[in-house]
């Protein structure tokens, strides 16, 4: 007699990397992190130095003296906290925003809420440790990272490149495979970013082209290096029901809400700036909440569908990230935020299901939301460069103060910018596919097309019927598990 399968639970001759796949590599992992914590990571002197005074002083009847401590107490910004606040505020865009954003399937609802808060706490620690490895590597000799809130909020952007590429593999890969995308692709966006900023001098302050381009190229490339095909998997399993979207709609609102302050968050120390930032970012998501509706309208004969108001409504955040700091005039960021939404609209509804016909997977559409508007964000404010005026020099450096060191025409630097974007594409893209070959070999346990886009293989679900994969038809009370082999 074969054994039988109990629709959402694995198999019980199922292997051991199989079945605890999850902890045999986080385990592991964690206490490798521990050690690379001991050797890379180091507390900023303003949380590890308290100002701590040492005291003699006679006793009462002054016969001995008495040692005693002060502590000196510092302000919210002298203690280095000034930018907390931002930190949190993309943090909840994170975990918050991407989380539920991520629950419109019909039957991959905690695996798209839960995963995507794995990716944060694995992310926002390993990329400590990255900060550490990468900058020693391009500065030739070790450095330790500390931790502050500058890093703290660079932890939080470069973690939201991988919340952008699960977009991409949304459904399709294990909690292993989840993992080693995660510590690859954090590697890879710092080393990218290093060259482009730091190399190239090309300033990306929003993340157009080094946070959400790369992110969704890179989870573009992984889906292809994985070798999926939309006809791989089963159409019903990617259907979304009224509440799923109402769920994901609040992920939507709250990204919206918070766009501005990822776009500024880093620019605390220069408010004049960083005001600059917020407004533009503003007006631009503004612009394409608007857009994006008076588009899907157009596409849909006067209805609206939700995923376009979901994704195209936010595009404007993504087009306006590294053109926001520069000298541009308010109805400039509501022509690019009103582009983006569009533009992301249109490919929602027209250019998506055309890539995938031609074999480019893409399970959330994160191209259209993050990676062509990534892509035009960064073309806009190459454009700009080229504007009689500083924009130049922001682009080279966001926080100039002088202009003795530029050694670029703007004619220069339009086409260091236009370098960057290709750099980025190009590291994107190339480490995509690898990585996609990676999670293929056999210690990264992989998910059966068929079982693709459901939670019932990593989640103790107790409403069984709930399993897309059991046979509809009814035989008395039982549902029929079309995986459970027939008693012999």
């Amino acid at each position: 007699m074969a054994p039988s399968v109990e629709p959402g639970h694995k198999e019980k001759n199922a292997g051991l990397l199989e079945t605890y796949g999850l902890p045999m590599w986080t385990f592991p992992l964690t206490i490798i992190f521990v050690v690379l914590f001991a050797i890379c990571v180091e507390w900023d002197p303003k949380f590890a130095e308290d100002l701590i005074t040492t005291n003699n002083e006679f006793n009462a009847d002054k016969t001995d003296t008495v040692q005693y401590f002060t502590r000196e107490i510092r302000t919210r910004a002298e203690g280095g906290l000034e930018n907390y606040v931002m930190y949190m505020n993309t943090a909840v865009m994170c975990l918050i925003g991407f989380g539920f954003l991520y629950v419109f399937s019909k039957f991959y609802v905690w695996g798209g809420v839960g995963f995507n808060f794995f990716i944060c706490g694995l992310g926002f620690m390993w990329t400590f440790i990255v900060i550490s490895l990468v900058t020693s590597m391009f500065h030739g000799h070790f450095e330790k990272a500390e931790i502050n809130c500058d890093n703290m909020m660079l932890s939080a952007d470069i973690s939201a490149a991988v919340l952008i590429s699960f977009g991409a593999f949304y459904g399709f890969t294990s909690p292993s495979q989840i993992i080693l995308i995660t510590i690859v692709e954090i590697f890879m966006c710092v080393v990218n970013e290093h060259i482009v900023l730091d190399l190239i001098h090309v300033k990306d302050q929003g993340g157009s082209m080094v946070v959400h381009a790369f992110g969704a190229y890179f989870g573009v490339a992984t889906v292809f290096g994985m070798g999926l095909k939309s006809k791989h998997l089963p159409e019903k399993h990617r259907t979304t029901t009224y509440f799923s979207d109402m769920g994901a709609m609040l992920g939507t609102v709250v990204l919206w809400v918070y766009w501005p302050s990822f776009n500024a968050a880093s620019l605390y120390g220069d408010t004049h700036i960083q005001g600059r930032v917020i407004g533009n970012t503003y007006l631009s998501i503004c612009a394409s909440c608007v857009t994006a509706f008076a588009t899907s309208a157009l596409i849909h004969r006067g209805k609206l569908e939700m995923i376009e108001i979901q994704n195209g409504t936010l595009a404007g955040g993504v087009i306006v990230g590294t053109i926001s700091p520069f000298l541009i005039e308010p109805w400039t960021a509501v022509l690019i935020g009103s582009i983006g939404g569009v533009i992301s609209t249109f490919g929602y509804g027209l250019l998506h299901p055309f890539l995938e016909d031609c074999g480019i997977l893409d399970s959330a559409g994160v191209q259209m939301l993050h990676g062509i508007p990534g892509v035009l964000g960064g073309l806009f404010a190459a454009l700009a460069t080229l504007a009689d005026n500083m924009n130049y020099a922001f682009s080279y450096d966001t926080t100039w103060t002088n202009t003795l060191d530029f050694d670029r025409s703007r004619g220069q630097q339009f086409g260091y910018h236009l370098g960057a974007i290709l750099v980025t594409l190009g590291i994107a893209i190339v480490s995509g596919v690898i990585t996609g070959v990676l999670i293929r070999l056999p210690i990264c346990p992989a998910v059966e097309k068929e079982d693709m886009l459901i939670d019932h293989d990593f989640w103790n679900i107790h409403d069984k019927n709930h399993d897309p994969r059991l046979k509809k038809e009814k035989r008395g009370n039982v549902y029929n598990n079309k995986y459970a082999e027939a008693s012999a």
